[in-house]
């Protein structure tokens, strides 16, 4: 009988192992590594079975490189050979064995090969631990850790996709506020089309009864300088201004009542001169330059006048002016829009100089009608010097500077509103249609590289290809570069222009010279000038005055 329960034993079949273990020892060579297929067992399959025993690493391999017996190696192999291992016939592992926990996959070493290197581990954060986890035993922690670490990974994803909804969900926002602010605009501006070609057509109609009203004005003036006959040639007329200067220029005497009479005369015609200049839709350009040279000129004659007529005084200082001293002489009178002053110091006759001269004293001298004060430098000892302060309510001497007049011209200056606003509607349209084909380049770009890198993944769907999908991730949410609202393009557009109109604008001084693009003379001007007294006439017998002439 016992026999017979024998060979029943033997006959009946073996239970189904899922897998062999090998052990292995050190006179056997290293199994070699499987590579599994997803028709093969994964690793996902294996995770509802308890772990198994890993042998222990060898932490001291110089000490333990005994070689085993031959009978404990051939035991070995039997028992590997022979013995099937059961699921319920596993071992429990015991606390002095390695485990690899899911918490921490174990890092496999890269193939060697060119220029390839090993992946990157996974960064698991620390989780909180539950109340309950100092009675929890080994495997139930292993268990808590795993389902923790697949919660995160699941989050992880969601927040991934979260993201790739919302930049996509971004994308369509931010087209459609586009297209609905560009349409917002469009519609304001046809109400401010409206409204601004009603307003323009109102002043253009002003303008015009103002010219009118001007034209009348001065076909009134001209009736009434006609009826003047005072002499005066007529500012409007060019002819008879051209014929007063010439006979201006010709004159041979200048003295102080001339230099009173012409400045009656002329300051009035500067005037109206100058509001004939601002006037550049009543007249013609060429009316306005006739005008603006005739201007220029009779301020350059104006200032020649009281050059003469300072030379004048000064030719006679007994006769013209004031003897404050024997070594002092002054002149002062008020004209029509000008106030001069003179200071002069007599010559005397000369003397033999000292072997040793003591310092020379700085001379000071003022002008109180002028509320000046004026001390000259210690070199000029004011022996044959004559200082003239003149003061002038108008700026006769600024126009011909070289700073005066602007190196720039400023653009659009005399563009109607209309215009101006309906051609920046249209640099506006065109802004946004050039913003939107950059916008539609850009996402044409990502679209040919999203495209490329599915076709790879479907290609190859048993590999990770885990730098692919982080690459297509990074495609999806990428955005392209910002750019501004088209109207506020314009207005840095307008912005940069009017700086670069500035800049032009610019000019250089020398040293001491008075920069009149940034400065502007209100008031009136000041000159002071430091010149050498002419020779004086010398009184003979039966009234023969002696003048020395001098030719520069």
């Amino acid at each position: 009988m016992a026999k017979k329960d024998k060979k029943k034993v033997a006959e009946t079949p073996a239970p189904e192992v899922q897998e062999e273990v090998l052990v292995t020892t050190e006179l056997e060579p290293e199994p070699e590594e499987i590579q599994f297929t997803d028709t093969s067992y994964s690793s996902a399959s294996f995770e509802s079975l308890p772990p198994l025993p890993v042998e222990v690493e060898k932490k001291d391999k110089k000490k333990k490189k005994k070689k085993l017996d031959d009978k404990e190696s051939a035991q070995i192999k039997k028992s590997a050979s022979e013995i099937n291992w059961s699921e319920e016939s596993l071992p429990v592992i015991d606390s002095d064995e390695v485990v690899i926990k899911p918490e921490e996959p174990v890092e496999q070493k890269p193939k060697k090969g060119k220029g390839k290197k090993g992946k990157e581990k996974e960064e698991i954060p620390e989780f909180e631990k539950p109340k309950e986890w100092k009675t929890m035993n080994r495997k139930d922690r292993e268990n808590w850790m795993t389902a923790r670490i697949e919660q995160w990974r699941a989050e992880k994803e969601a927040e991934k996709q979260a993201i790739l909804a919302g930049a996509k969900e971004k994308r369509l926002a931010y087209a459609r506020e586009r297209n609905e602010q560009l349409a917002r605009d469009v519609n304001d501006q046809d109400i401010r089309r409206d409204i601004l070609q009603k307003t323009c057509t109102l002043f253009h109609r002003y303008e015009r009864e103002k010219i009118v009203e001007m034209q009348k004005k001065q076909a009134d003036e001209e009736w009434e300088q006609h009826l003047r006959c005072d002499g005066l040639p007529d500012p409007r007329v060019v002819p008879q201004i051209q014929t007063y200067l010439h006979l201006w220029e010709h004159l041979t005497v200048v003295n102080a009542e001339e230099l009173d009479k012409r400045c009656i005369e002329v300051l009035p015609m500067l005037e109206m001169l100058e509001q004939l200049v601002q006037k550049t839709k009543q007249f013609t350009p060429r009316q306005i330059n006739n005008y603006n040279e005739i201007r220029l000129a009779l301020r350059a004659q104006l200032s020649e006048t009281i050059q003469l007529a300072s030379y004048f005084l000064l030719r006679d200082l007994e006769k013209y002016l004031k003897m404050e001293s024997t070594k002092l002489a002054t002149y002062e009178k008020t004209f029509n829009g000008l106030r001069l002053n003179i200071w002069v110091a007599i010559k005397q006759p000369t003397r033999k100089r000292k072997p040793v001269e003591p310092e020379p004293v700085p001379v000071q001298l003022s002008f109180p009608a002028l509320k000046v004060t004026v001390t000259l430098p210690k070199i000029i000892d004011g022996s044959c010097v004559c200082v003239r302060a003149a003061r002038s309510m108008i700026d006769l001497l600024s126009e011909s500077s070289r700073s005066f007049s602007t190196t720039a011209v400023l653009p659009n200056k005399d563009v109607d509103l209309f215009d101006f606003n309906e051609k920046e509607l249209q640099d506006m349209i065109v802004t946004k249609k050039q913003q939107d084909d950059m916008r539609a380049k850009f996402f044409k770009a990502i679209r040919e590289k999203t495209y490329e890198l599915e076709r790879f993944l479907k290609a190859n769907p048993y590999t990770k290809n885990e730098k692919e999908k982080e690459e297509l991730d990074n495609l999806n949410m990428q955005e392209p570069p910002p750019v501004e609202e088209p109207r506020q393009c314009q207005v840095t557009i307008n912005e940069k222009a009017f700086k670069k109109y500035l800049k032009g604008c610019r000019s250089r001084t020398r040293i001491g010279e008075i920069n009149l693009r940034k400065y502007r003379i209100c008031g009136g001007t000041l000159n002071l000038d430091l010149i050498t007294t002419p020779p004086q006439p010398k009184y003979m017998m039966y009234s023969v005055i002696l003048t020395a002439c001098e030719y520069f």
